[in-house]
């Protein structure tokens, strides 16, 4: 997984708020060393996953998934669907194989959760190009108690219906930006299971992150 600093959300119960703010940071990692890296991997390591914060804000992200694709990497972005037309170009050139959408909360709640001024339009624009881009995907939802529930699920399974899959992420609270949400607990594993369920007749639905014999 590769890590890239800054976002323009702020989401409180971010679970990597060190990584919210971009510029110089002593634990920047140089190309020619991760190419170096990946090198020495090589026959075990066939895959990139690029995440943050959110790479989609930085302007070379396609200059980086080209140069992973050149050393022979598979590519995976994570996005959280604020910058449509960065996704529209990638997909276009063929720089990634795999796109992996965060959706906060219902379109109507999404200013609310972000804690950001948020287009709805540009998260819709993003939903309908990771869908039609042909390549494999998923969207994935974390369920946060007071931001997230049921009817804001299923107003957001309805925008991505056609999608692979929805993934409903169990709530962790050890390391959230907004202090608040420390130590929060999330929902009960069988409510996010029965969730799952009954959002399948939208769009295919799975939890992830639970303890019990029922996990993903």
């Amino acid at each position: 997984m590769l890590f890239l600093a800054g976002c323009n959300f702020r989401c409180p119960y971010c679970h990597n708020p060190e990584l919210l703010q971009a510029g110089d940071r002593a634990d920047n990692i140089a190309w020619d060393d991760l190419v170096a890296y990946l090198a020495e991997k090589a026959g075990w390591i066939d895959g990139v996953s690029i995440t943050g914060g959110e790479p989609t804000i930085h302007n070379d992200l396609p200059l980086l998934c080209h140069r992973l694709r050149e050393v022979g990497m598979l590519v995976k972005l994570d996005s959280n669907g604020s910058r449509p037309g960065m996704l529209e170009h990638i997909i276009s050139e063929g720089l990634v194989d795999f796109l992996a959408m965060d959706l906060k909360t219902s379109l109507a709640r999404y200013a609310e959760v972000v804690r950001r001024p948020v287009d709805p339009e540009a998260i819709k624009r993003s939903i309908a190009a990771i869908i039609g881009s042909g390549r494999e995907h998923e969207f994935r939802c974390t369920v946060v108690p007071g931001l997230v529930g049921l009817d804001d699920l299923e107003s957001m399974a309805k925008v991505a219906e056609g999608a692979q899959v929805l993934v409903l992420q169990q709530f962790r609270s050890d390391n959230t930006l907004d202090p608040g949400y420390r130590g929060a607990k999330g929902y009960p594993e069988e409510t996010l299971l029965e969730w799952a369920d009954k959002l399948s007749a939208i769009i295919p639905t799975k939890a992830r992150g639970l303890v019990s014999a029922n996990r993903d």
